[in-house]
C-alpha cells in the first residue's frame, strides 16, 4: 500500500517546476519588450542629434558666408551689388569664394534637401522687418530637410514652435535675384539667421543668413 500512495504522489512532485518556468518566460517577455522599446526610443534619438549636428554646420556656413562678405564689402570698401557670388567664380577680389575676395571657399550643399540638385541660391530682399534699410539686404539660403530647419531656429534663435507655423512667402529664391518677402512671423524680425518655411508655390524649408546689408 505505501509503494502505491508513493508512486501517486509523484507526478504531483514533478508537477512542481511549471511555476518557475512560467515565471522566467514572463521576465524573458518583459525583457524583450524593453529592447524593443528603448531600440526605437535609440532610433529616434540618433534621428535628433543628425539633425542638430546638421544645424550646427549650417549655422557655421552662414556665419563663414557672413565674415567673406564683411572682408570684400567693409574692409575692401566695395559695394554690395559688385560682389560676385557664383560658386565658380574663384580668382577676382570681387568673388566672395576667391583667395584674394572674401577668402573662403563655396559652402557645401550636403546639407541640403536634395544635394543632387539643391544649391546655394544667394538673392536680394527688397526688405527684411527688422534688419537693415529700406535698401534691402543679400541673403544666403538653401533648401533643407524640416528637421533640420526646426533644429536650426532652436539653436539659433532658442525658438520651440515648429517651423510649419512659421511660414513667409519667399517667392521663388531659384528662379529670381529679387526677393519680395511677405508675411514674416514676427517671432524672425530682426533675426540675421534662421529658417523658415515657405508658403510660396516654391515652397520647401529654408536656411537663411542675411550676410550683407544694402
Amino acid at each position: 500500500m505505501r509503494e502505491q500512495q508513493i508512486a501517486v504522489r509523484l507526478p504531483a512532485d514533478a508537477g512542481i517546476a511549471i511555476g518557475p518556468i512560467l515565471f522566467i518566460i514572463a521576465i524573458l517577455g518583459i525583457l524583450a519588450a524593453a529592447i524593443a522599446a528603448g531600440s526605437g526610443s535609440f532610433t529616434a534619438s540618433t534621428t535628433n542629434e543628425g539633425f542638430d549636428v546638421k544645424a550646427s554646420a549650417l549655422v557655421q556656413a552662414g556665419e563663414t558666408l557672413h565674415e567673406g562678405m564683411d572682408r570684400i564689402t567693409l574692409e575692401g570698401g566695395i559695394g554690395v551689388n559688385n560682389v560676385v557670388t557664383n560658386v565658380t567664380a574663384t580668382n577676382g577680389t570681387l568673388d566672395l569664394f576667391s583667395p584674394t575676395g572674401g577668402g573662403i571657399a563655396a559652402p557645401s550643399v550636403a546639407l541640403a534637401n536634395n544635394p543632387a540638385s539643391d544649391v546655394w541660391e544667394f538673392p536680394t530682399a527688397t526688405v527684411f522687418p527688422g534688419v537693415g534699410t529700406a535698401n534691402g539686404v543679400t541673403m544666403a539660403l538653401l533648401n533643407v530637410p524640416e528637421g533640420v530647419c526646426d533644429a536650426v531656429n532652436v539653436k539659433a534663435n532658442g525658438m520651440t514652435v515648429s517651423t510649419n507655423y512659421n511660414a513667409a512667402d519667399l517667392g521663388d529664391p531659384t528662379n529670381t535675384a529679387t526677393l519680395t518677402i511677405a508675411n514674416l512671423p514676427a517671432a524672425f524680425d530682426g533675426k540675421m539667421l534662421g529658417c523658415l518655411a515657405n508658403s510660396n508655390a516654391a515652397g520647401g524649408y529654408w536656411f537663411y543668413e542675411i550676410v550683407a546689408i544694402q
